[in-house]
């Protein structure tokens, strides 16, 4: 598909506009670029494409200036390997037409989406930036994801993943795992429902009999009653029909004579009684509007003559714009001349050249200094504070460090001893060892492990006594092979199942024996009372009438004969006693059928109590056998929850022992731990030559190793202090030299800049805060020489002004005709006025000969209709053979009421016709002639209170049949229990219909996913290289691409970084998430471009977030999607059409500005 033209023809703010995209480049891309500024109409395009193709909705948002049933959309397309022209109108069917109106079907101009809707088109070939991140994420996220749609557009499916969901609700609805709503719920209670009314029906044939009989009875005498009451009804609305026909007749009567009493006239046409007023308003209304015309047309004439014409100040009008702009410069120049020069002259330069000391300076712009020097001169005038009080700043600080050395008193000879190697390595020995030693109490240590040790003994004591009736050592224990955990936990597993089905099993029986017994006994107390009718008997007998019949055929004597006679009347008298008694057989079925269903349950759970019993013995002789694998003296029951509870004692016992054996290393640890520590302290005291007795405990020996410490971090500590200030001293003169150093610097580099200017022509070296103030006066008098030299400049362009507009005024003075006396301003203002008033009256004279000519048409149309009035007038009276159309009212008057009269005439006719029942108004009058009013009446008392009667004689008997209906619909029929056995097999068939269908929806459903996944698989590899190396080209090779990561919800994309690292999709920028979205789309085109025919790709200013570098690399791949198929970016901005030029020479560019021949001032929809 390739759109070669777009007609915009009435769609948004576009009308007659046209895109001509031309034939497809041959060697080239076929990139285009749209180019318009905001609200130009690149969104209205865009979606026209999508409307063009998928139609336009019932609610369109570009409807604002052209009306819905205008709407309109052309294009020509390249569709299905052909050129075709096609028209879209707004309208909800067969809105596609083609260059001669002809209606044509929607898949002729999508033959090559392959089923693709518009959802998937704009996700996959639409974009813009909501478009393009909604379905990024979607992708990421794996819903509605890219191979889906590429898949459904390969298989011509439409909206695959929607109908998959419908498919699998439309399964749920019959039946979900653990639901507690669904059809085949439903339909298994209806079954229930249904077996509990068929069990609860009881047919008695002799209240069955008895019943009908009642109801027959009843409902004879109902219809007897309620014809008895029809016939009364029927001769009381008679009579009511004469009464009511009486009062009409006078009425009737009375109408006929008034008609009669009126002259006969002709019938005039209905439309002239409300066309006669109109005529007579209409011949006043244009009498009086022709003297109005005549006496309008006559003032107009008069003023017309009164006004005359300037022809030469006409020719000036155009210029007066020109002339008063003149005369604003020449008042402005003649009120701020005398200002600017006053303010020239008090612009003094002699006071500043008097501060800087040079009264008669002949040059004073020499004195003004070069930006340079004056920032040198700033620059040196801000450091100097900073170079003095460095210089005083360091004298203060060698001062305190030279009195600081001066009070310590510690000679450098006792430093020096303080700080050697072999001493310093000594004490650090001392302080190491007794940081390594142990700073408890040895008795503590040992009070605290025996009490450990005690309880541990005991402990394991106790738990050796639970394991009783076992008798043995504690190291047995460890020896014993035990069973794992999941052999146990298996063990209790089966063993608790296998107890509740033996007890399920006994519950069952306990319930089911007693039941058929129960029911053993119904049946034989049935056959007894009926004879044996059940349906073996019924198939024995037929089974022998037809075999005595077959044997009859063969023999055909008489003997074959006796025996058919005798197995016939057997079978007829079994026949007999079934039909006689049929409710018997009923109950006596469902007995066997419920006997049997029952005697099935009872094999059923003796068949469970026997396998339970052998499985859960199995299970015990198990257990036996692994408790005598422990040891042969160990006495259990088979049950694995004892053997599991033996275990953890044995467990407990074990622990028991470990802690002992612990509790007695420690003691051991401890002891060595403390000798070994009082012979390293008692070296390392001897090291640093400190006494101690020998027999001291290891407390002892620790407060002598401290306050030896102590007494040598003191010394230490002064030692390091003296070597501090010493290097202290040494730094703060270093600082002091370089501060001077600074200090004599800045007065040579002071000097040089002064004397590189005019004051070094001074006597003196200028100080800094004379400097200071000279460049201030300096500034001023700079701004002075500048500001003088502006209002001199401007005095003289006003000067010229003055001129221009004084020569002006006299010229056009003398082409009016006005005399030159008087100012400029006066002059000037009577040019305007004259030129003005011209103008003003031409103007006059235009619209007075515009009114007139309008003033003769209206005069002219007037007399044109007064002339068909009259004649439709004339036309009135010939008619009714009078004079005035006074007369013609009142004959057309009396018409009508002769023609109201008829009507009411005839319309009481028919009512009393109607209501009478008659078949014409004679039958009426004859019925009302026959009939005598007081007779009626009472007649029509009598038969009232009959009929009331009546009625509630009929609304007894109705209930009583009612009753008895009702009590008969209660019993039932036969045929009650035939139906209720078919609803059970409709419904049977219901559920097995639903089954086959569900298995059809979640099978299809499996395939189509299976299928799904074949082909995302079959094509990862090659969308994943493709979009990789895309997203590489997108960001310019910060990212190497791609690579998908299983996730908790299926695959999750990941962005590799150029260091090979990784980073999800929300983690990046919104601008590298969004290139990664373009990656994954073209991708996507290039895979559905190699399996069918290329589409257009459409893209509306999804560069927002990208820079000119990776704009540049987003239309290298557009062009080489372009060698593919159509590609069309929609752009706002200029740069990026350049930026295409670079990439893609061949790119064709298409302004909204030259589009279309109709502009209006409009807001497009973006």
């Amino acid at each position: 598909m390739r759109i070669n033209r777009l007609d915009l023809t009435r769609y948004g703010k576009f009308t007659d506009g046209v895109i001509d995209f031309g034939p497809p480049p041959v060697g080239s891309p076929d990139l285009h670029i749209i180019y318009g500024p905001n609200e130009a109409g690149k969104s209205t395009t865009s979606d026209a494409i999508l409307d063009l193709i998928f139609g336009i909705g019932t609610t369109s948002r570009y409807g604002f200036l052209h009306p819905y049933p205008s709407m309109r959309i052309g294009a020509n397309i390249r569709v299905a390997e052909q050129d075709r022209e096609f028209v879209r109108i707004k309208r909800p069917q067969n809105s596609l037409l083609n260059d001669v109106e002809q209606i044509l079907s929607d898949a002729v101009i999508r033959a090559d989406l392959g089923g693709i809707d518009r959802n998937a088109f704009t996700t996959m070939f639409s974009l813009d930036d909501e478009t393009l991140e909604e379905g990024g994420e979607s992708i990421l996220a794996s819903k509605g994801d890219l191979g889906e749609l590429l898949f459904s557009a390969s298989a011509g499916l439409s909206d695959l993943s929607r109908q998959l969901l419908a498919i699998r609700g439309e399964s749920d609805a019959f039946y979900r795992y653990r639901a507690r709503s669904g059809a085949l719920g439903e339909l298994k209670a209806r079954l229930q429902d249904l077996k509990q009314q068929r069990e609860a029906i009881d047919l008695q044939a002799s209240d069955f009999q008895r019943l009908v009989a009642e109801r027959d009875r009843l409902s004879r005498l109902y219809d007897s009653a309620i014809a008895e009451r029809a016939q009364t009804q029927k001769r009381i609305d008679e009579i009511r029909r004469i009464l009511q026909t009486i009062p009409p007749m006078g009425r009737l009567s009375g109408l006929r004579l008034k008609l009669a009493n009126l002259e006969v006239v002709p019938e005039p046409p209905e439309s002239w009684r409300q066309e006669l007023p109109q005529l007579k308003s209409k011949e006043i209304e244009y009498r009086i509007k022709l003297d109005d015309l005549s006496r309008s047309s006559a003032l107009l004439e008069e003023e017309t003559a009164a006004l005359e014409a300037d022809p030469v100040a006409l020719k000036l009008a155009a210029g007066m714009d020109e002339f008063s702009e003149l005369k604003a410069r020449y008042l402005t120049a003649e009120k701020d001349i005398p200002k600017l020069s006053t303010r020239a002259a008090e612009l003094s330069i002699e006071g500043s050249l008097l501060l800087l000391g040079r009264p008669g300076e002949a040059s004073p712009s020499r004195l003004v200094l070069d930006a340079a020097t004056v920032g040198t001169l700033r620059a040196l005038i801000g450091s100097k504070s900073g170079v003095d009080a460095r210089t005083a700043g360091a004298a203060d600080e060698l001062a305190k460090a030279e009195r600081a050395l001066a009070e310590e008193g510690v000679g450098f000879e006792e430093v020096d001893a303080i700080q050697s190697a072999e001493r310093t390595k000594a004490f650090e020995l001392l302080a190491a060892t007794l940081k390594a030693q142990p700073r408890s109490e040895e008795e503590l240590v040992f009070r605290s492990l025996s009490r450990r040790r005690d309880a541990a003994s005991g402990a394991l004591s106790e738990a050796m006594t639970r394991l009783l009736p076992w008798h043995g050592a504690v190291a047995e224990l460890g020896t014993m092979a035990c069973p794992s955990a999941a052999t146990l936990e298996n063990w209790k597993k089966l063993f608790k199942g296998y107890e509740e089905d033996l007890r399920s099993a006994r519950t069952d029986l306990e319930r089911l024996e007693p039941e058929a017994r129960r029911l053993d006994a119904e049946i034989e107390a049935l056959r007894r009372q009926a004879g044996e009718i059940d349906e073996a008997t019924a198939t024995a007998s037929r089974i022998s009438r037809d075999r005595a019949w077959t044997e009859h055929l063969q023999s055909m004597d008489a003997a074959s004969a006796d025996l058919f006679e005798a197995a016939m009347r057997a079978d007829d008298r079994v026949l007999s006693q079934r039909l006689l008694h049929f409710a018997e057989l009923g109950k006596l079925n469902q007995l066997l059928l419920r006997r049997a269903t029952v005697g099935s349950d009872i094999q059923t759970a003796l068949d469970s109590h026997g396998r339970a019993e052998a499985e859960l013995e199995k299970v015990r002789s198990e257990v036996a056998e692994k408790v005598r694998d422990l040891s042969p003296d160990l006495r259990l029951a088979p049950d694995p929850q004892e053997l599991e509870e033996w275990l953890r004692k044995k467990d407990a016992a074990l622990k028991a022992r470990d802690d002992l054996i612990a509790v007695e290393h420690d003691v051991a640890d401890v002891r060595d731990r403390v000798t070994q520590a009082k012979r390293s302290l008692t070296e390392a005291l001897k090291g640093v030559a400190v006494r101690f007795h020998t027999d001291a405990d290891l407390a002892g020996l620790a407060s002598a190793a401290d306050e030896a410490l102590a007494a040598f971090n003191r010394a230490r500590a002064r030692a390091m202090q003296m070597e501090r200030l010493r290097k202290e001293v040494l730094e703060r003169r270093e600082a002091l030299d370089i501060a001077e150093r600074a200090a004599a610097e800045w007065a040579q580099h002071w000097k040089t800049t002064c004397e590189g200017c005019w004051l070094g022509e001074l006597d003196y070296l200028p100080g800094v805060g004379s400097v200071t103030e000279i460049l201030s006066t300096l500034e001023k008098l700079a701004s002075a020489m500048e500001a003088k030299d502006g209002l001199i400049d401007r005095i003289q362009k006003m000067e010229k002004d003055k001129a221009q507009f004084e020569a002006r005024v006299l010229e056009l003075c003398n082409r009016l005709s006005i005399p030159a006396d008087g100012s400029p301003s006066e002059l000037a203002q009577t040019i305007v006025e004259k030129v003005r008033q011209a103008v003003l009256n031409q103007e006059r004279l235009e619209k007075l000969e515009r009114d007139l000519d309008t003033i003769r048409r209206e005069e002219h149309d007037l007399r044109l209709e007064q002339e068909l009035l009259e004649a439709r007038a004339r036309e009135m009276i010939e008619f009714f053979g009078v004079e005035t159309l006074d007369e013609v009212e009142a004959r057309t008057d009396l018409s009508g009421r002769r023609r109201e009269l008829s009507r009411a005439i005839f319309e009481l006719e028919q009512e009393l016709v109607e209501s009478s029942g008659a078949s014409d108004i004679a039958g009426v009058e004859e019925l009302i002639g026959a009939a005598d009013k007081t007779e009626l009446e009472e007649e029509l008392a009598r038969l009232t209170p009959v009929l009331e009667d009546q009625d509630l004689r009929c609304s007894e008997v109705f209930r009583d049949r009612s009753r008895a209906q009702d009590a008969l619909d209660a019993i039932g029929g036969d045929s009650k229990v035939a139906e209720i056995e078919e609803q059970r097999r409709t419904t049977l068939l219901e559920i097995e219909d639903g089954a086959r269908r569900y298995i059809e929806l979640r099978a299809g459903v499996a395939a189509a996913e299976h299928g799904l996944r074949l082909y995302r698989d079959r094509h990862r590899s090659g969308m994943m290289a493709r979009a990789s190396s895309a997203f590489r080209t997108i960001s310019r090779g910060a990212y190497q691409g791609v690579a998908a990561q299983p996730g908790k919800d299926g695959d999750v994309l990941i962005a590799v970084t150029a260091a090979g690292g990784s980073k999800a999709a929300d983690e990046l920028s919104k601008g590298a998430r969004f290139q990664l979205y373009l990656a994954l789309r073209v991708a996507g085109y290039h895979e559905f471009v190699e399996n069918r025919v290329s589409v257009p790709f459409i893209a509306d200013d999804i560069m927002e977030t990208f820079d000119d570098f990776r704009a540049e690399e987003a239309f290298r791949l557009f062009a080489e999607m372009a060698r593919h198929g159509q590609v069309i970016y929609l752009t706002h901005h200029r740069h990026l059409t350049d930026i295409a030029r670079k990439v893609c020479p061949g790119v064709r560019l298409h302004d909204l500005d030259d589009v279309g021949a109709t502009r209006l001032e409009v807001v497009a929809a973006e």
